[in-house]
């Protein structure tokens, strides 16, 4: 039987880099954007660093993403839970990292961790030019077309940076990890879920607390459960895990599970 209270670290940082993940890819005093990352069963990291904005020879001599050289990227664990789109429409940050027309706030973005990993380029794509198109179908970097390189990284180091602690993933258990089904759609979850204004206040409420007065919201959702942030009369905010009754393997799963914890 699965065991639906743990989350294994391995399987968290495989599901961020799964979704699209962006943040930032630097090498020496160099930093430029990242685009994306996703891991490969052989455990290689692939990147799409943008180096646009830099000229052909300055990134080339800094080695930024290129073979041969060393590359530390850095990828914030955040999501939106959906709580912008009461004041405004559109998302307001898109998966990739880009800005949006309405900025999330402490209230709405909810950060988990810090993914980092440090290794050597093994093979690096010539630079392309490409013009880079927002979540929301709006073009970005102000419509301009941006340079994009694709690198094979070879992990040296990884480690995930998050209020339980740090700690560092071997390449094999990365690569050995299994993507959460549902974490991987975890943005597109959290917004449907929080459409429905009751439901965060029925879990409060089945799971003993008293919403008098406070807030309360859903601001995380794996295949294992939920996370309920509830304020309190101090004005501060508690998360609180729901652990769902078995592993959720697909979205008739966790709907019933959901309803299941909602009464």
């Amino acid at each position: 039987m699965d065991d639906v209270t743990e989350r294994p670290i391995a399987r968290r940082v495989r599901t961020v880099l799964a979704r699209g993940a962006a943040g930032t890819v630097g090498s020496g005093l160099l930093t430029r954007p990242l685009r994306s990352a996703r891991v490969r069963d052989d455990g290689v990291i692939v990147l799409v660093v943008d180096v646009g904005g830099m000229s052909r020879d300055v990134g080339e001599s800094g080695g930024l993403a290129s073979a041969g050289g060393s590359a530390t990227a850095e990828i914030v664990d955040r999501v939106c839970t959906g709580r912008c789109r009461r004041v405004g429409a559109g998302p307001s940050f898109a998966v990739d990292g880009r800005t949006g027309s309405t900025r999330c706030d402490d209230e709405c973005a909810v950060v988990r961790g810090v993914v980092t990993i440090a290794g050597i380029v093994t093979a690096s794509s010539p630079t392309r030019r490409r013009r880079l198109v927002a979540a929301d179908g709006g073009s970005g970097s102000g419509g301009e077309a941006g340079a994009l390189r694709l690198s094979e990284v070879r992990p040296l180091e990884i480690s995930y940076l998050c209020a339980d602690g740090a700690y560092v993933i071997a390449r094999g258990e990365l690569a050995a990890a299994a993507v959460d089904p549902i974490g991987v759609d975890e943005q597109a979850w959290l917004r449907r879920l929080g459409s429905d204004s009751a439901l965060a206040a029925r879990l409060a409420l089945r799971s003993g607390h008293q919403i008098a007065g406070t807030d309360p919201w859903i601001v995380g959702v794996d295949s294992a459960g939920l996370d309920l942030s509830i304020g309190s009369v101090t004005g501060s905010r508690v998360i609180e895990r729901l652990p769902f009754s078995r592993f959720c393997r697909d979205s008739g799963d966790l709907l019933a599970e959901i309803a299941a914890l909602g009464g």
